[in-house]
């Protein structure tokens, strides 16, 4: 770690002061061998896409459609309320939900990944809701009980869970607002695997083609990096007014609560003709599961008085 405080100074001040105190401080993290957080205390309830909504077509969270929002087996894709979804920050985040009641259920519920949000309707002091597929729906449930739920809401028990994509990397995507001829880029993160925040991006000209890699040490390097920002309103888009022209590569500070680890691409993760649009793999992965993604923010966006520690 001797070498991150030489790289902090790179960094937008308040920003370098955070994660500072973040690496210092940063506790051990594991392997999701088995899952840390425990059923959130306030129940949800979850019920079939009704048809007058659609399809789940994962544009909020910036998914291009069925094929880009494919999980691996064992994981369905879900839509929560607008309050759960609090602008995004649900995005990407992965939950296990089972019947409160138990007997309607299979014993392990469903595992879901959180891709859009929909109308609020019937709103209650509960923590939000999931609208299912009728895959996943019939996936919680029991097949006795599956057709007769059908057009019932039910009460769920839900608790955060890492993500799991073992046939991707972390990729991004550029946001249709971006412009090279401006100079003005935004990326939203795709494919974020464990159970993680991410705290700060930075991007630099890529000098090189050198392979992908991960380190919890960011040693000094030649070029200039320079550090992305996002705003309350769209908290999982990450921007930047002054691209660098050419070639680019990222590194990035994955987080949760008092734990923070570097991520650095080597080599080239956006050409120097990138595209408004057009999705980039990193080349990275992340298993991780951070010590502090549990707790109120990971069970409701709703609830008053919650600190700055997110879902996603």
């Amino acid at each position: 770690m001797a070498a991150a405080p030489q790289l902090l100074p790179t960094l937008f001040p308040a920003v370098a002061a955070v994660l500072t105190l973040l690496l210092a401080s940063a506790p051990a993290t594991r392997a999701h061998g088995s899952y840390r957080c425990g059923w959130c205390p306030r129940r949800s309830t979850a019920s079939i896409l009704p048809p007058d909504a659609g399809v789940l077509t994962g544009a909020a969270c910036g998914y291009g459609g069925p094929a880009e929002m494919a999980v691996d087996v064992g994981f369905h894709i879900a839509g929560v309320s607008a309050g759960f979804f609090s602008n995004g920050r649900a995005c990407g985040a992965c939950y296990q939900l089972r019947c409160s009641g138990r007997s309607p259920c299979s014993e392990g519920g469903v595992k879901v990944v959180v891709v859009a949000d929909v109308p609020e309707t019937n709103v209650t002091r509960r923590a939000g809701r999931f609208l299912l597929t009728k895959d996943a729906f019939a996936a919680m449930t029991t097949p006795d009980h599956a057709a007769a739920s059908t057009d019932a809401a039910m009460d769920v028990d839900f608790r955060r869970i890492p993500c799991a994509y073992k046939s991707k990397n972390l990729a991004v995507k550029v946001e249709e607002t971006s412009s090279r001829e401006r100079g003005h880029l935004a990326l939203r993160f795709l494919y974020q695997g464990g159970q993680t925040d991410i705290a700060a991006v930075e991007l630099a000209q890529a000098v090189n083609n050198t392979s992908s890699g991960t380190s919890n040490e960011a040693a000094p390097l030649p070029t200039s990096w320079q550090y992305m920002t996002r705003r309350e309103v769209s908290p999982s888009v990450w921007r930047t007014p002054r691209v660098p022209v050419g070639p680019l590569r990222l590194r990035l500070v994955v987080t949760a609560g008092s734990g923070g680890k570097w991520l650095r691409t080597d080599g080239m993760v956006l050409p120097a003709e990138w595209q408004p649009g057009a999705v980039y793999d990193t080349g990275l992965r992340i298993t991780d599961v951070a010590a502090n993604t549990c707790g109120g923010a990971a069970c409701s966006a709703l609830r008053e008085g919650d600190d700055e520690e997110q879902l996603r």
